[in-house]
């Protein structure tokens, strides 16, 4: 997350509205081998599939928010250019998500268009996979910059990564090694800008699941809300706010995961609403790194059985990451009023 720094600049957070009690964990103590630390992250992915992540004090954290703070205004700048600017750089969805998706393409619940927009940099082209591609001029100017958060990112997804799988009973390397950085993905960098809605309060993004393995957010301000355990969509108490904290990454865990894990771990629903209290009257810019497997990678599951949980679908073992994508995909845009959370443990949160 960003430095306290530019927290301060900020109107306040609420302290009267409902916030999601998420797990924190701090990297250093991730990455040095905490087996408590490793087991309480566990805990944390069954029960809601978000934490927040606090990268002070690990050498690669500290670097992260350093970039963190300079990919804010990198992120302003882009989404702010003139719509004749933007208009070179659309995405080609369902073909290529890469470059920016326009406000208003998408709707919302209640069929009314969305409020955000967002501009993906893909991993591949930045790490030499495929060809670069086309990007605005400030963007190129901020090569090395974007490359360098993409590289401490996917430390922080290693980290993670090894710990589960560790604690799951897997070799060390079994998530890691199906979505390396050097191997052709739909990994991508996102900025996103949720625009102010000083009067009209309601939903900017439909609720939804990550389709990828580990997704590492940064927000300023308010916005992002999850589903609790067992809630329904369209109750409005059912909907936990997430306070972004000084220094922390909000983490989150995607489908591929409940896939590999036989349902062992969660990805769960949540949705971008307008941001809480005077937060509305300003422009939300986001930062995420979502990571996804490898395209050829096997969605074999590597633990976990059809006990478990009916979300490790073992009808979906022989087919390749981008296969299993596209099949999830089509699913959406047949029924997107059913999506849903899916594996974990349904236990109550922590108090």
């Amino acid at each position: 997350m960003a430095s306290e720094v530019l927290f301060q600049q900020l109107a306040p957070f609420p302290a009267d509205i409902p916030v999601a009690p998420l797990y924190t964990f701090r990297l250093v103590d991730l990455g040095s081998g905490d087996q408590a630390v490793a087991k309480d992250l566990v805990a944390a992915c069954q029960e809601l599939g978000f934490f927040q992540l606090d990268l002070r004090a690990d050498e690669i954290g500290d670097a992260a928010i350093g970039e963190i703070d300079q990919l804010f205004g990198v992120g302003k700048d882009l989404l702010d250019l003139p719509p004749e600017t933007k208009a070179k750089f659309l995405h080609d969805a369902p073909r290529s998500f890469l470059g920016f998706k326009p406000r208003g393409q998408a709707k919302i619940e209640t069929g009314e268009p969305d409020r955000f927009e967002w501009f993906n940099v893909g991993q591949d082209g930045l790490k030499g996979n495929t060809a670069p591609q086309p990007l605005p001029p400030l963007m190129h100017d901020n090569l090395p910059l974007l490359t360098s958060f993409l590289d401490h990112g996917q430390s922080i997804v290693n980290t993670i990564s090894r710990s589960l799988a560790t604690q799951l009973g897997l070799p060390a390397d079994a998530i890691s090694s199906l979505q390396q950085p050097d191997k052709l993905s739909g990994t991508v960098i996102r900025f996103i800008k949720a625009f102010a809605s000083p009067d009209n309060q309601r939903t900017n993004m439909i609720h939804h699941t990550d389709f990828g393995t580990i997704t590492l957010l940064a927000n300023l301000l308010g916005g992002l809300q999850i589903l609790a355990p067992q809630g329904h969509p369209e109750d409005k108490s059912a909907w936990l706010w997430v306070r972004p904290q000084p220094g922390c990454l909000i983490v989150n865990l995607g489908d591929a995961m409940v896939q590999w894990t036989g349902g062992l771990l969660r990805s769960n629903v949540h949705r971008i609403s307008v941001a809480p209290g005077e937060q509305r009257l300003f422009d939300r810019y986001s930062l995420a790194l979502l990571v996804r497997p490898e395209r050829d990678a096997s969605m074999r599951k590597l633990t976990g059985s059809a006990k478990d949980s009916k979300d490790g679908d073992d009808d979906n073992g022989d087919l390749t990451a981008w296969q299993w994508e596209v099949k999830k995909a089509m699913a959406l845009t047949r029924d997107a009023a059913m999506v849903q959370s899916k594996g974990g443990n349904p236990t109550p949160l922590k108090s």
